[in-house]
């Protein structure tokens, strides 16, 4: 028997008095009790309720376990439900029979301790999802930019006779796409005579973001690859457009991962700053929250454990955009006729062409590149590659052919390195006497002519004159440019340019420019230059500019010397304007030797509607100039007037509530007028900005239920965000019962059956949309009611004050 202070165990574990139990015989009290066994079979079968803990890591699984001795049988469902990937035709399994798997039982916490191999762990993409794409909205409607401009001397002392211009684009938008035609209306001597109308480009355009695709017709600029020029055709384009979709990285980023073996954090370091970190569990795992990173680096991966132990791995890397990512596809296909005598003529087309490309990323290290175009009796097809070669850099090569009137040749072989303090670009292309592409082809006048049918030549169709032009012969170009960081001593950088003609002059160009941060934000610009013409001589030319900030803006002021050894002084003040809007000008004179100075000042000033500009310049006989600019959009059912809207723009509407902040990317660009309107003109197409609305300034009775959104506008298009604000009548009273003691806080008060409310401290109570008569029923202790009945007048932007109500 076991006394524990006055009290004894009995047999049926209960405690009884000790006094109680003083004269029962001792055999009485354990005659039924079996013997004690002499030893504990730890081999025994045991039947277990166990926490599942798995590296560490509890996902509050508790499984019924068997024991059997140092073997653990479990239900491979509790198994998944606790974290692991385990793959059995069993529903049951002893643990022992998984390779890499040990347990461990913990029998004071009950737990059985699983420590596995990565293999068993699930793998986790650390980041995934901080890239969402969100469709880019857009509303009917049509804008108006213009471009006014107008010069002539001034002060009578001669200079240019009077000119002037009107530049526009007008531009409908809407779900079927963008529609826009530019032109410019140019006169001399007045615009009652002389005037003429030129057009420039009218297109329609319409994108699809799920295929990034985009679709064109009219007058386009054909997309082309970087070793291939781009021509103006009248036509039709299809293409990928991966610009509608800021959402998606198309090159290779390199992909940082591990595996951890107990729950851990994990850094990563690029460069020296910290870019990405997170919890992670047991197991492998990957990171996908790199920023749009290129050029050469070193990461460190960091993982710490639980226990504070830390495992760094250092990973150099290379990253070039001019890379696909495997399994990209990007291209394009057009099809029209050659746009000839661009801004000299409005409708001049000639010869029908057409070009395609098309790029593939094989690997992540290797993107194929192909090109064809055709004419009417000239083709061609071309190949090239990009590469990586580890972390060196990258390659580049291509080889075309044109085929039919012109056959030769065009090859093309490139490297490209960038790193944070050092870059170098090489470049090499030449091609063949007869070679032609389309680029050549709409650029050599003299060299080509399009006879459609009896012209020179005699024949049907598109013949070609013979005549040695200035694109007809063979042609090298090579060019090498290099930076270098110097750190507190500037940035150097250097390039060379040869370019070698058959039937021109051959032009070789080196150049060296550097950079040097002084005090603040001043720097001192120097850049030196030769040219090696053949038979001419060498010639040097040079600048040297130092630039300090005064006041808003900056004055800089150097020397020059040009190729034929003419000194030049030169000086200037800037000040920009101001991004919310206000004035900006910049004054400039230079004096070259044996000359007079020339003199440029000129004044700006932009407000929300209108940007207007005028300046002087000349050398003693002065020429000036005037100029103003602007939008005009017609949208949501107004006309607003605004500065050029060079793509997307977006209207914020506040339901009618004028003089409300507006922030677009967190910056403050203005408030809403009298309608409760305000444009921004300068929103960024397909990027999905924030748009806020500053509810701090609101008055008591105006109320928003969402001041926030971001909005993603599609290219050349408009969208109204619309802010729900709404303009609500609000009182306070003080509630008290019959006895004039203030209701307890906490009381339910409901206002015109609709509006619940509470009661606070001292019988406070604050009333929302308060009508001109109204009834207030509150819900008392134990089930009791009142109803209060008041009236209430227009409270305008205040709360109404109600005084006392009483609540019998």
């Amino acid at each position: 028997m076991t006394a524990l202070a006055g009290l004894i165990l009995a047999p049926d574990c209960t405690a009884a008095p000790l006094a109680s139990l003083a004269a029962v015989p001792a055999d009485a009290v354990f005659s039924d009790l079996p013997p004690p066994p002499d030893s504990v079979d730890f081999d025994a079968d045991q039947r277990l309720e166990l926490a599942l803990i798995v590296n560490g890591m509890d996902n509050g699984v508790t499984a019924s376990v068997l024991k059997q001795g140092a073997r653990f049988q479990v239900k491979v469902a509790d198994l998944l439900r606790a974290g692991m990937i385990v793959q059995s035709a069993d529903d049951l399994l002893f643990l022992d029979s998984l390779d890499g798997v040990a347990a461990d039982y913990d029998a004071g916490r009950q737990q059985l301790l699983l420590t596995v191999l990565p293999r068993y762990l699930p793998a986790q993409t650390i980041g995934q999802g901080d890239r969402v794409f969100r469709p880019a909205m857009r509303d009917m409607g049509g804008l108006l930019n213009y471009d006014a401009y107008a010069t002539g001397g001034v002060g009578g002392g001669g200079g240019i006779p009077f000119q002037a211009s009107l530049w526009h684009e007008a531009r409908l938008f809407g779900p079927a796409g963008v529609f826009s035609t530019t032109g410019a209306l140019r006169t001399r001597s007045g615009f009652s005579a002389g005037g003429a109308y030129m057009r420039y480009d009218t297109y329609w355009r319409w994108s699809d973001e799920r295929s990034m695709t985009t679709v064109e017709a009219g007058d386009v600029i054909t997309r082309s690859l970087s070793w291939a020029p781009a021509v103006r055709l009248g036509g039709a384009q299809v293409s990928r457009d991966f610009s509608v979709r800021p959402d998606v990285i198309t090159y290779p980023l390199p992909e940082f991962g591990g595996s951890a073996t107990l729950p851990s954090t994990v850094d990563l370091v690029v460069n020296g700053q910290r870019i990405a970190g997170s919890r992670v569990n047991p197991g492998p795992f990957a990171l996908d929250t790199l920023p749009p990173i290129t050029g050469s680096g070193q990461a460190n991966l960091i993982v710490t454990d639980v226990h504070g132990r830390s495992v760094v791995t250092s990973v150099p890397f290379y990253v070039s955009s001019t890379l696909l990512r495997p399994g990209f596809t990007d291209y394009s296909a057009a099809a029209g006729a050659f746009r000839r005598n661009y801004g000299l003529r409005s409708f001049d087309y000639g010869a029908l062409a057409a070009t395609a490309y098309l790029r593939h990323g094989l690997t992540s290290a290797l993107t194929l590149e192909l090109r064809g175009e055709t004419t009417q009796d000239l083709h061609l097809l071309g190949a090239g590659a990009v590469a990586r070669i580890g972390n060196l850099g990258v390659v580049s090569a291509s080889y075309s052919r044109s085929f039919g009137t012109g056959t030769g040749g065009e090859l093309s072989v490139g490297y490209e390195f960038q790193a944070r303090t050092f870059s170098i670009g090489l470049r090499h292309t030449r091609h063949d006497r007869d070679y032609f592409d389309l680029g050549r082809l709409e650029r050599d006048e003299r060299g080509w002519e399009y006879d459609q049918g009896g012209g020179q030549g005699g024949g049907q169709g598109v013949g070609v004159r013979d005549e040695p032009g200035r694109e007809r012969g063979w042609e090298r170009q090579t060019a090498a440019t290099a930076s270098l960081a110097l750190g507190s001593t500037g940035t150097l950088g250097v390039g060379y340019f040869d370019l070698r003609q058959e039937n021109a002059r051959n032009a070789r160009l080196a150049n060296l420019s550097w950079t040097l941060p002084l005090w603040g934000q001043s720097r001192l610009y120097a850049t030196l230059s030769r040219t090696f013409a053949g038979g001419v001589g060498n010639r040097w030319s040079g600048a040297l500019t130092l630039t300090v900030p005064l006041g808003s803006g900056n004055v800089s002021g150097g020397v020059t010397r040009d190729d034929r050894g003419r000194t030049g002084l030169r000086a200037d003040y800037t000040r920009p304007i101001p991004s919310e809007g206000g004035f900006g000008w910049n004054a400039s004179a230079y004096s070259d030797s044996g000359e007079k100075p020339y003199l440029r000042g000129d004044l700006a000033w932009r407000t929300q509607p209108i940007q207007l500009r005028a300046g002087v310049y000349g050398r003693g006989d002065m020429t000036g100039w005037f100029g103003a600019s602007g939008a005009l959009v017609f949208m949501d059912g107004g006309l607003f007037a605004a500065n050029r809207v060079t793509d997307a723009f977006a209207l914020v509407s506040t339901n009618g509530e004028a003089g409300i902040p507006v922030r677009y990317e967190n910056q403050v660009i203005g408030r809403t007028d009298r309608n409760g309107q305000l444009l921004v003109p300068t929103a960024s197409a397909w990027y999905p900005a924030h748009y806020d609305i500053d509810t701090l300034s609101l008055p008591p009775s105006v109320q928003a239920d969402r001041v926030s959104q971001r909005v993603a506008v599609a290219a050349g298009s408009g969208y109204v965000v619309r802010f729900p604000v709404e303009r609500v009548a609000a009182a306070r009273a003080v509630i008290v019962d019959a006895a004039g003691q203030p209701l307890p806080a906490g009381t339910v008060a409901v206002l015109n059956d609709s509006g619940k409310t509470y009661v606070g401290w001292d019988g406070m109570l604050y009333l929302e949309r308060v009508a001109a008569t109204n009834t207030l029923d509150i819900v008392l202790s134990e089930g009791r009611h009142c109803r209060v009945r008041f009236a209430a007048g227009d409270p305008g932007d205040g709360i109404l004050d109600l005084g006392t109500l009483t609540c019998p």
